[in-house]
């Protein structure tokens, strides 16, 4: 079986989505190339994995299954990523930023503060 890691991604955008055009736009793919790699995909495990009723797609149970697996191969890939990203000292976590708005900077009685939570990672790499 020849399955290649964009062709799980662009599933699993397409089962996210159950569209290949908002896919296609989640992805910054034409629509028909979306199309052309669920096709192979299709072709590759030999069943259908998306059913068409009208204008909307559903997955079928084959594709419920590759979906899981997907998603399982997704998440072993990260872990590698993050072991590996261990193993050389990159550090990495929850960085909390408060942003204070323009109104409630002047007006001191006023302290409504809104936080926003971004992952982060320092990497460090040496120039030469």
């Amino acid at each position: 079986m020849n399955l290649t890691f964009r062709q799980m991604q662009i599933f699993r955008s397409v089962a996210k989505n159950l569209s290949f055009t908002r896919a296609s736009e989640e992805l910054f793919l034409t629509q028909p190339a979306v199309s052309m790699q669920i096709k192979q995909l299709e072709n590759t495990v030999g069943i259908p994995l998306y059913e068409q009723l009208g204008k909307k797609i559903y997955l079928t149970e084959a594709g419920n299954l590759m979906l899981i697996l997907c998603n399982n191969i997704n998440s072993q890939l990260n872990d590698i990523e993050k072991e590996f990203d261990n193993l050389k000292g990159v550090d990495g976590g929850l960085l909390k930023i408060s942003v204070a708005t323009t109104v409630n900077y002047y007006a001191a009685h006023q302290r409504h503060y809104s936080s926003h939570y971004f992952p982060f990672a320092i990497v460090s790499k040496a120039l030469f």
